[in-house]
């Protein structure tokens, strides 16, 4: 999906890279944040320490790399193309921590928008995480 990062020469049995399971992680985390209409400073900070963990694998700054995940989340139309690569290459472990990683954003700013806890629970029902794992995650991230 991230073919920026991609190596000319990659084995396609190989799984894909930690960096783009996390860059996925946080455009969807992006998405999450501006679903109200507004980005907090606390829902960045939470996004930037991502950002910051994603730029210490790949030769790009924070920067570059909120750039493109801002890209990214203008440009797509769906998240079509996000799930699909989610339920192709995460494991259940993977997606239950993107699960939980997009309630610490969604709660970041102490506030659960409707548009913020509707959209984590249809990017779980699309990549197959029970109500109840999700409602766990969720309590976990509130308090």
């Amino acid at each position: 999906m991230f073919n920026i990062f991609k190596k000319k020469e990659v084995d396609k049995k190989e799984s894909q890279p930690e960096f783009e399971i996390e860059l996925t992680a946080s455009v969807l985390a992006y998405e999450i944040a501006r679903s109200d209409g507004d980005i907090s400073d606390s829902e960045l900070d939470v996004l930037l320490k991502e950002v910051k963990n994603i730029s210490s694998k790949v030769n790009k700054t924070e920067d570059e790399i909120l750039k493109i995940i801002e890209l990214y989340s203008k440009d797509s139309v769906s998240f079509h193309e996000f799930i699909e690569d989610i339920n192709k290459d995460f494991s259940q472990e993977q997606k239950l921590s993107l699960i939980s990683f997009l309630w610490d954003v969604a709660y970041a700013d102490s506030i659960l928008e409707v548009n913020e806890e509707r959209l984590i629970r249809r990017i779980a029902d699309l990549i197959k995480i029970k109500d109840i794992e999700v409602l766990k995650l969720k309590d976990k991230a509130k308090n």
